[in-house]
C-alpha cells in the first residue's frame, strides 16, 4: 500500500491542473463538434466547402486580416501612449504581429504577452497596463453592444436575437454604469469610494474624453471589417444572410469565439452560427463557412506574425537589458 505524502499530492494536483489547462479546451472542442455532428453531416459540409467561392472568400479574408492588423496595432499604440508610455505604431505592429502566433491557442495569451512586454521593456506595472487593456475591452463591448442594438431595428422578428437582446443590453448598461461611477464624483458612499480607488480602474479615472472618442472611432472601423466579412463570406458559401442580420449577430458570434472554453473558439463559434444562420441557408454550408472562417483568419494572422519573427530577438534583447538594469538598481 503506497501512501502519498502532502508534497506528492500537491505535485499530482499541479500536474492534473496543468493537463486540464493544456488539453481541456481541445477536449471541449471535440465534444462540441461531436454534438454538432449529430445534426449536421461533416461529409456534406466538406462537399459544401468544395462548391463555395473560395477564391472570393480567401481574398476577403486576406484584406480583412490586414485591415484588422493595421487598426488593432494603431489602437494599441494610441492607447498605451496616452495612458502609460510612448509606444510607436511600428513597435505596436511588431508586438501585435508576434502575439498572433499565440492567440490561436487563446486570445487572452496575446493580451498577456503585451502586458508582459510593457512591464519588462518599459517598466509599466502589470496592474497599470492591465487597467489600460480593460479600458480597451470595455470600449469594444460598448461598440459591439451598440452595433447589436442599432442593427436590431432593421432585423425581422427573430426569437434567437430577442432572447440574446436582454443579455447584450444588460452587459452594455453595466459597462456604461461602471464607467460613469468611476469617472464621476457623485455619491460619497464608502463602497463607491472604495470602487473608484481600485488600481485596476486607474486608467478610467485619468483617461480623457478625446482619447475615448479616438479609440471608439478606430475600433468601430475595426469591427466593421467583421460585419462585412461575415456577410460577404457567408454569401461565398451560399448562405444569404441579410447585412443588418450579420451586423446584429456578429457581436454574439465573436463573443462566443472569445470564450475561454475551446482553442480559438473552435466549436463554440460554429454552434452559434448554426443557431443564428439556419433560416438563410443549408446547415452543411453554414458549418462549412463556420469552420473555414476562423481557420482562414488564424492562418492569415500566423502569416503576418511570421513576417515579424525577426523582431523576436530584439524584444528579448530589450527585455534582458531592462531586467539587467533593474537588477543593478536593486544591488
Amino acid at each position: 500500500m503506497v501512501i502519498e505524502t502532502g508534497e506528492e499530492t500537491s505535485r499530482s494536483t499541479s500536474r492534473f491542473r496543468a493537463a486540464l489547462r493544456n488539453y481541456g479546451p481541445w477536449v471541449a472542442a471535440v465534444f462540441i463538434f461531436v454534438w454538432i455532428s449529430q445534426s449536421v453531416s461533416f461529409a456534406e459540409a466538406w462537399a459544401a466547402a468544395r462548391q463555395a467561392d473560395l477564391l472570393t472568400f480567401g481574398a476577403a479574408v486576406g484584406a480583412a486580416v490586414i485591415w484588422w492588423f493595421m487598426l488593432d496595432s494603431r489602437a494599441y499604440a494610441y492607447l498605451f501612449t496616452n495612458l502609460n508610455t510612448p509606444v510607436s505604431w511600428a513597435e505596436a505592429r511588431s508586438l501585435r504581429a508576434l502575439t498572433y502566433l499565440v492567440t490561436p491557442i487563446n486570445w487572452n495569451l496575446g493580451t498577456a504577452a503585451i502586458v508582459l512586454h510593457l512591464r519588462q521593456s518599459k517598466g509599466i506595472s502589470a496592474v497599470e497596463s492591465t487597467s489600460s487593456v480593460l479600458v480597451y475591452s470595455v470600449i469594444d463591448g460598448l461598440i459591439m453592444g451598440g452595433l447589436f442594438a442599432g442593427s436590431m431595428r432593421f432585423v425581422p422578428d427573430s426569437p434567437q436575437l430577442a432572447g440574446a437582446a436582454k443579455w447584450v443590453l444588460a452587459f452594455v448598461g453595466s459597462q456604461v454604469a461602471l464607467m460613469l461611477v468611476v469617472r464621476s464624483r457623485i455619491g460619497k458612499a464608502r463602497w463607491l469610494e472604495k470602487l473608484r480607488s481600485f488600481p485596476i480602474l486607474q486608467s478610467w479615472r485619468r483617461i480623457r474624453f478625446r482619447t475615448i472618442g479616438v479609440l471608439l472611432a478606430i475600433r468601430s472601423a475595426y469591427f466593421s471589417g467583421f460585419v462585412l466579412l461575415y456577410w460577404w463570406g457567408a454569401r461565398s458559401f451560399g448562405v444569404d444572410v441579410p447585412f443588418a442580420y450579420a451586423a446584429a449577430t456578429m457581436p454574439i458570434i465573436q463573443g462566443s469565439a472569445a470564450l475561454p472554453i475551446t482553442p480559438g473558439g473552435l466549436g463554440t463559434q460554429q454552434a452559434v452560427m448554426l443557431q443564428f444562420y439556419a433560416p438563410f441557408g443549408p446547415e452543411s454550408a453554414i458549418l462549412a463557412f463556420g469552420v473555414a472562417f476562423p481557420v482562414a483568419i488564424i492562418l492569415g494572422r500566423i502569416l503576418i506574425g511570421s513576417l515579424y519573427i525577426r523582431d523576436l530577438a530584439e524584444f528579448r534583447r530589450v527585455r534582458a537589458e531592462a531586467e539587467s538594469s533593474a537588477a543593478l538598481a536593486e544591488s
